[in-house]
């Protein structure tokens, strides 16, 4: 039951985070079907994506381990739909990296298994605005560029003691900073010391001792301020998304 429940995953912010008690390394590699909006005193903008997802975890046999997640898909935006009927669908690019460290434990009797974590996350976000601008809109695009701490935990549970796969939880939050910046216009503003949060879950079922697929869905709800005290401006981001990952381990 052991080296079955210790192959479970957990999602650590954007990051599908491994939790192991033994000495490894594991790389993944999987699809999601993503959608992005930006809401609040900005535009109101959404985009439906489908991101390549990658990872590398290395786990130390004292339950220590350090994983490297990395993100990057395209889509469209309807972000400038209001100004012009041919914004509806402009380029949309989102790419999101992570890097955590962590430690895990498992219960030997009941086959639960918990892990704390704390890490840096990216994330930058670029809206296109290729149709107005070639209408004589000066604007080209413009970007949303985030990063910040990221900390929390969650446990795994094996159904079956692990035979019909591990249930896996999360709750996590975020210190962010974010830019916004044009290109064309050249407009930029900062916001600073972001409280974000990001709630997973997944479902690993492992096809043998090395080998598997993760299934998993994840929100992050994030809001930043691009005005001061005196005068808030608020940006809204959230993003969902439910994907499947093969891994690999050795």
């Amino acid at each position: 039951m052991k080296k079955t429940v210790l192959i479970s995953s957990l999602f650590v912010a954007t990051a599908l985070m491994s939790q192991s008690a033994l000495a490894e390394v594991k790389i993944r590699a999987g699809v999601a079907s993503s959608t992005y909006s930006l809401s609040g005193d900005y535009i109101t903008a959404k985009s439906t994506y489908s991101p390549t997802n990658f990872g590398l975890t290395f786990a130390a046999d004292n339950g220590f381990y350090v994983d490297l997640a990395l993100s990057s898909g395209t889509g469209k935006h309807d972000g400038w739909a209001y100004l012009n009927p041919v914004a509806a669908e402009q380029e949309f690019k989102r790419e999101d990296a992570a890097l955590i460290f962590g430690g895990s434990s498992l219960n030997q009797n009941t086959g639960i298994a918990g892990t704390v974590y704390i890490g840096l996350k990216t994330g930058t976000t670029t809206l296109g605005n290729e149709k107005l601008h070639q209408i004589g809109y000066t604007r080209i695009d413009e970007k949303f560029e985030t990063s910040g701490l990221v900390f929390g935990g969650g446990a795994s549970f094996p159904i079956a003691s692990g035979k019909a796969g591990i249930v896996g939880v999360n709750l996590g939050l975020g210190l962010m900073s974010g830019k916004w910046s044009t290109t064309g216009d050249n407009r930029s503003a900062k916001a600073n010391s972001t409280l974000g949060f990001s709630l997973g879950a997944s479902y690993t079922f492992p096809f043998s001792s090395n080998f598997g697929v993760v299934v998993d869905g994840k929100y992050n709800n994030y809001r930043y301020n691009y005005g001061d005290t005196n005068n808030p401006f608020i940006v809204t981001e959230k993003i969902t998304a439910v994907g499947a990952s093969l891994y690999a381990k050795f």
